[in-house]
């Protein structure tokens, strides 16, 4: 390393660090990442650049300008969307901010068409020029130098001692907390995104002068990334971190530049820094990174047949244009299904998976590439279609594996490093685009599709088959699968779901989409080019897929229609490209499903939404608040001969021979041994040793805070113990995960009740079924139903069972609490176990509800022979249910034997009111 690369890294790594910082201020008061944050800067220093250029305003007056123009931008970016969007998925607040990017890159060339090229952008006046080695440090350099330390300095004591500083730090860190002490978090908020929108402008305006001539992808996604990677090492959370964090990025970039690689290198390197540092993290990179808010349940289409017909008679109208367009047009609509193809990918990913990926137009890229090397070399245009959509899907389990640990927002910064590092260094090696090749076209009956219109044909041809393998894997069990992992992964794992597995099918199916999309754009091009798949790209494929409709069919094609049929048809200009973002911006959140939603409700009979009703007996129903009474509702299951009848079932069902294996004195036994759990220097478990004998119910008391959840985390397979072992049905299970353990019989459930709140109660009870008759990826994408009809029969079965068929088609976030957990313990049922964990069953329940639940768990565990470990606060309930008590205390066992012994121990008197007796 030398000198002038060290000095050079220095000062490149301080804007880049000036950008972490407000990243991270920004993430640490509104818990949001502002992906147009750079775009705020670049829209200041035009601001400034045509104040000083054109309007001869003194630079040190233009300056406090501009800066003010940054911080009113982000403040009013928070207030006016990202606020009115906090009720919403937070992908979708990110997707608005990638959109914002564009637009703000755009009004920057607007404001200033000439002031963003670092030859003709004014520097401080009044500064010295002096040389490091060989580097020259110009006026704005040295500014940089003189001002950040001061800038960071003051943005401390602000932070620090101010009232509104310690108002945003505190209403970041408790908002709660804050609201009830009187200090305004919305407020707070937009002062902390102000502040970073002025931070962001510094920067801008003095690191423009050092760069040469700048394109949008140069300011977007490029100087996003670099002011990530420092963000995301600081955790962001520590401003200081970030800053010196950058500092290295900035040297070890100049490092990467003076090596052999070229500037694709350094993507690669800053990708690899982003997702080790993401995987080292668990706060940003875990699966406990989801979003507060809901998803929307999937909206309502037209009935299949009106559906399909009006699909096909679409398709037949767009081939016929064919005859009636020019070469040109056909170009542009050829461009449309190839972006619509991609856009499907994402429908599926994000839509349906609830991933962000940024990444789709990168797999795009790839299987473009793939393709035309294959088909050039092999002669063989359908050899190279496999091969390319085969290489996309490689491409996406390969990042898929490490992305596994990976959710929201670090999913979405990850692969966003990925699509810089392929348009940036993968495409532009030699075995893959290089400087770029002819493109082969597709034959049919041996005559080449060489003329645009005829080329069109053949993207129609694709379009078709994406729509037709995405609506099939939408709506297959596997797709119900991916929206149960979407909406609660903790819940989707409990119920037998292989997360990791599913995960990854999602990856590869949606790589071979917009590998589709690619190879369609990709052949439809004389010389294809890495220019072709740009990383910004990938943001307008998420774009369009959420302005047409994220779950809706229809929702790509549209969406593709105005994002690249309109500019490909019509010379929009800066201006109007600037427009048509405001337009999509406005249509996400002023039409929130979807332009593609405005015709499906129009098409869609409309019925009137189920009111959630609480059962009181066969055949009838009461108002949404009436409880459920004993001998009614939860206690409305059949006698013993209905239980066992359903149970018996599994000597026909798939996964019965699994049902078999476990010997009859075996089934339903759970052995804790030793198990001990730390978290920091709090130890929530301490050595505990519990057992539960087949067919045995063993209630769990303890006051908040004596480990009963955790030790339940355990066992379940969420947490994994420092010390000890579980074991159940006579096996080692303590490495398992929850998944597998579900499927070996047991099950738990959650405090909160957790289930799918866009998903309808069949669909819920239906996902429990994956223990016994899993979705079949291969099935699914072929459109078979013989395995989904025999698992909704199932799940009919257990909801007349239940008494609950008038609920099933209402979303589980319509539910009234008990409704919900009678639900729950519905899906527990369906995966037929031998242990269940129940934590808490009669929270938030009335007492006669509680008393109807403990009859029908008294049932379940007399009738199905089903062991019960129930975590209780209602003691009385707990003691008419169990035959034996456990109490614990301080992580550890404190007394054990019937209800009573344990009721009256004085260990346990003590530890519940205070005292030693009563």
């Amino acid at each position: 390393m030398s000198v002038d690369i060290l000095a050079v890294g220095l000062l490149t790594g301080l804007p880049y660090g000036l950008l972490a910082v407000g990243l991270v201020l920004v993430y640490r008061s509104s818990r949001f990442l502002n992906f147009a944050h750079g775009a705020i800067g670049v829209f200041g220093a035009a601001l400034l650049g045509r104040l000083v250029n054109e309007h001869g305003i003194p630079y040190w007056v233009a300056f406090p300008l501009a800066l003010a123009a940054g911080a009113a931008c982000a403040a009013a970016i928070e207030a006016g969307l990202v606020r009115r969007l906090r009720h919403r998925p937070r992908l979708i607040g990110m997707i608005v901010t990638l959109g914002l990017s564009q637009f703000l890159l755009v009004l920057a060339l607007l404001v200033n068409p000439q002031g963003l090229s670092g030859l003709t952008f004014p520097e401080p006046p009044g500064l010295p020029s002096f040389t490091v080695g060989r580097t020259p440090i110009g006026p704005a350099l040295t500014a940089l130098l003189l001002l950040s330390p001061v800038l960071l300095a003051a943005l401390g004591i602000f932070l620090r001692h101010s009232r509104h500083g310690l108002a945003i730090r505190g209403a970041a860190d408790a908002p709660e907390t804050a609201s009830l002490n009187g200090i305004p978090a919305a407020r707070m908020a937009t002062i902390a995104w102000a502040v970073a929108g002025g931070v962001a402008a510094f920067s801008a305006i003095l690191v423009t002068p050092t760069q040469g001539a700048q394109s949008i992808e140069t300011l977007g996604p490029e100087l996003l990334l670099r002011g990530l990677a420092g963000a995301v090492v600081a955790r962001l959370s520590s401003i200081p971190i970030a800053f010196a964090a950058s500092l290295g990025i900035g040297v070890l970039e100049q490092i990467l530049l003076a090596q052999s690689g070229g500037p694709g290198l350094v993507e690669v390197g800053l990708g690899a820094v982003i997702v080790v540092a993401l995987l080292a993290q668990p706060k940003l990179s875990g699966r406990r990174d989801i979003d507060s808010a809901s998803w929307p349940a999937m909206p309502l289409t037209a009935p299949t047949l009106l559906r399909r017909t009006l699909t096909a008679l679409g398709l037949l109208a767009a081939a016929g244009l064919a005859y009636l367009i020019t070469n040109e047009t056909a170009s542009v609509l050829t461009s449309v299904a190839g972006f619509a193809l991609v856009g499907l990918s994402v429908l599926l990913v994000t839509g349906v998976a609830g991933e962000l990926s940024l990444g789709q137009f990168a797999f795009a890229g790839i299987a473009a590439a793939v393709s035309v090397q294959v088909a050039g070399r092999t002669g063989n245009f359908f050899l190279g279609v496999i091969a390319g959509c085969a290489a996309a899907a490689l491409a996406a389990i390969l990042i898929g594996i490490p992305a596994l640990r990976l959710r929201g927002l670090a999913l979405a910064v990850t692969t966003l490093a990925f699509a810089l590092a392929t348009s940036a260094w993968l495409l532009r090696q030699d075995w893959l685009l290089g400087n770029g090749m002819a493109a082969p076209k597709p034959q049919w009956a041996g005559y080449p599709l060489l003329l645009a219109k005829d080329y069109y044909l053949f993207a129609l041809l694709m379009l078709a088959f994406g729509v037709w393998l995405t609506s099939n894997l939408r709506r297959s069990g596997f797709g119900r699968v991916l929206r149960a992992l979407r909406d609660n992964e903790d819940a989707a794992r409990a119920l037998s779901v292989a997360a990791p597995l599913r995960k990854l099918q999602a990856y590869a199916m949606a790589a071979i989409l917009a590998g589709l999309g690619g190879i369609v754009i990709g052949h439809g091009q004389s010389q294809l080019t890495v220019n072709s798949f740009p990383a910004a790209a990938g943001i307008d494929a998420v774009a369009l897929a959420v302005v047409g409709g994220l779950g809706l069919l229809g929702g790509p094609l549209l969406g593709a229609i105005l994002f690249a049929g309109i500019p490909g048809l019509v010379d929009l200009g800066i201006a109007g490209r600037a427009a048509l973002t405001i337009a999509w911006l406005l249509i996400v959140l002023l039409i929130p499903a979807g332009l593609a939603s405005l015709p499906a409700k129009l098409l869609t009979r409309h019925r009137k939404p189920a009111t959630p009703t609480t059962r009181t007996g066969r055949g009838q129903a009461a108002g949404p608040t009436a409880p459920l009474q004993p001998g009614g509702g939860w206690a409305a299951m059949p006698e013993v001969g209905g239980g066992r009848r359903w149970l018996g079932h599994a000597a026909t069902g798939i996964g019965a021979a699994r049902w078999r294996r476990v010997r009859p004195d075996q089934a339903g036994r759970l052995s804790v041994r030793g198990v001990a759990r730390s978290f920091g220097g709090v130890r929530a478990v301490n050595g505990v040793d519990l057992e539960v004998a087949p067919g045995e119910v063993v209630g769990l008391i303890g006051p908040n805070g004596a480990g009963k959840t955790t030790l339940f985390e355990i066992i379940a397979g969420f947490t994994r113990p420092d010390a000890g072992r579980v074991s159940f049905n006579g096996m080692a299970v303590t490495q398992l995960s929850p998944q597998r353990r579900a499927r070996l019989g047991l099950v738990r459930s959650f405090q909160d009740a957790r289930l799918f709140p866009a998903m309808s109660v069949r669909e819920t009870v239906m996902v429990a079924g994956e223990r016994l008759a899993p979705s079949n990826l291969l099935i699914a994408a072929l459109g078979a139903t013989d395995r989904d009809r025999m698992t909704a029969a199932r799940a009919s079965e257990l909801l007349d069972l239940m008494d609950l068929q008038a609920q099933a088609e209402t979303p589980i976030a319509a539910l009234s609490t008990g409704t919900r957990r009678l639900v729950e313990l519905t899906c527990l049922l369906a995966m037929r176990p031998t242990l269940m964990l129940l934590d808490e069953p009669s929270s938030g329940v009335s007492h006669a509800d509680g008393l109807a639940l403990a009859q029908i768990l008294r049932r379940i565990n007399r009738e199905l022979g089903i062991s019960l470990l129930v975590i209780e606060h209602d003691l009385p309930l707990l003691s008419g249910l169990a035959g034996r008590m456990v109490a614990m205390e301080g992580g550890r066992v404190i007394a054990g034997g019937t209800p009573e012994q344990v009721r009256t121990h004085p260990e346990v008197v003590r530890s519940y009111l205070g005292v030693a007796h009563v």
